[in-house]
């Protein structure tokens, strides 16, 4: 049976409130009863000590402690009177009369509070309370002097005879339990309610977060979330909200790589069909020159699905690199021979700014593709009589390599530098194939530049207005 997140975390928290409520309870009453238990011990002490004192006297007075329960009828009278002054009564009425006949006792238990004296000889002296089956000892009561400061007697008091509490103590220490009983119940019940709350506060952003999941899920990939706590959920919310832009983007951009890619077939397809189909009509002649035209485009054709394949296994990582320490200087030095001829052809300046770098971790077989990539843009893009400047430098704060190629051709608006690395784009709207190539070699370039840990980039030119592309490799 599946709970919901909710009911799992209202039972869990109903648990810890429980179990939290019964400790704090089980701890307030307990040390309660034991300040209470120690504050009655305290009091019998103080009252046994009073009462040792005024017997001292009694016994100087008398020379024994013969007749002593008139002195403890007389003390707890008085003890009686001084606690009905501080409930407020002045006088003792047939109220206090009741009140007092109450607490006394055939024995002569003047007072609610047990007492019992012993003399030296641990015999009874006198008793207000059944100790039988007790065991008092002189050493543990409250020691009875005389003048000479010898032992007479020993005191005790309510607790110092029994660990017993007397009813009354017990009736108000019971009203205390109940007073935390129920107290803790009412703290059970509002915080019970506070955390249903709190529990719906946190589950609702994910119940929210869910229901997107399921949209995008079935594909309706413009559905963001709405959640503005600054935490942990509502961090949960703008990654979501970033996955989906994200999710977004890549489905736009795998539409619009397959509407670019079936552009770019279709053009040599079509041209290989219009030729093959005017051959067989008889409209053009099955020479050469017709040949020739067909296996160009063939050859082009051949060419962009090798760089489609190419850019795939790139941005896949599934190209293979075989790392090793190069001098680009070299390669650098290598491509720029191959292209001499077409600079001459072209009647574009070639200058060289080549200082001493040292060597890189990299790929002598892509690197070489990268430089190939970059200095054949630069070529087609740079009018008759144009110029290219190619330069390498070493810079030590960053311990990086840097390769710029600056062109003196038309340049790249500011708006779109950066969208020359993206694949099949070209400045000319109108696709044309003849001046703009394939559109996935500088594509191509940043996957590979990528796989070394570099950049590549379009930077503002120094000469004029041309083109110039950065390149930056770690040492």
């Amino acid at each position: 049976m599946k709970i919901k997140l909710m009911y799992k975390m209202m039972i869990s928290f109903m648990l810890i409130i429980i179990l939290g409520g019964v400790i704090v309870a089980f701890s307030i009453n307990f040390s309660t009863t034991r300040s209470f238990t120690a504050l009655v011990r305290e009091s019998d002490i103080a009252y046994a000590e009073d009462l040792a004192s005024r017997i001292s006297v009694y016994y100087e007075e008398r020379g024994s402690l013969s007749g002593v329960e008139s002195l403890l009828r007389i003390y707890s009278q008085n003890e009686m009177q001084r606690e009905g002054l501080m409930r407020g009564q002045h006088a003792f009425g047939s109220e206090n009369e009741t009140f007092s006949s109450e607490r006394m006792s055939a024995r002569g238990q003047f007072r609610a509070l047990p007492v019992v004296i012993l003399s030296t000889e641990g015999d009874i002296l006198f008793s207000t309370v059944d100790i039988k089956g007790l065991k008092l000892s002189n050493t543990s009561g409250v020691q009875i002097y005389n003048s000479k400061n010898k032992t007479i007697g020993s005191v005790f008091a309510g607790s110092m005879i029994s660990s017993k509490l007397l009813p009354v103590q017990d009736a108000f220490l019971k009203s205390v339990g109940k007073a935390i009983f129920f107290a803790s119940i009412a703290v059970i019940f509002f915080t019970f309610i506070v955390g249903y709350f709190l529990v719906k506060q946190i589950t609702g952003p994910i119940k929210k977060l869910q229901k997107a999941s399921n949209k995008i899920a079935h594909g309706e990939l413009s559905v963001r979330v709405d959640i503005s706590s600054k935490d942990e959920l509502g961090d949960l919310a703008s990654g979501f909200n970033l996955m989906t832009e994200s999710l977004q983007e890549a489905e736009r951009w795998k539409r619009q790589i397959i509407a670019d890619s079936a552009h770019e077939l279709r053009t040599p397809v079509a041209l290989i069909q219009g030729h093959l189909e005017m051959m067989l009509e008889g409209v053009y002649s099955i020479d050469r020159e017709g040949i020739q035209t067909i296996f160009n485009e063939t050859r082009r054709l051949s060419t962009l699905i090798s760089e489609l394949q190419e850019l795939s296994s790139a941005e896949a990582g599934h190209s293979t690199y075989l790392m090793e320490k190069i001098s680009l200087n070299d390669l650098l030095n290598s491509v720029i021979n191959t292209f001499k001829p077409k600079l001459k052809d072209n009647n574009i300046i070639l200058n060289t700014e080549i200082t001493n770098i040292p060597k890189v971790t990299a790929d002598r077989q892509k690197m070489h593709q990268v430089l190939v990539n970059v200095i054949s843009n630069a070529l087609k893009f740079t009018p008759g009589a144009g110029m290219i400047m190619v330069k390498t430098w070493y810079d030590k704060i960053s311990n990086t390599v840097n390769l710029s190629f600056e062109d003196s051709g038309p340049g790249i608006p500011m708006e779109e530098r950066e969208k020359i690395f993206d694949r099949f784009y070209r400045i000319d709207k109108h696709r044309n194939r003849d001046s703009g190539g394939s559109g996935l070699g500088l594509a191509i370039s940043r996957e590979i530049v990528g796989r070394h840990r570099g950049f590549i980039k379009a930077v503002d030119p120094v000469l004029g207005k041309g083109t110039r592309i950065l390149i930056i490799l770690p040492v």
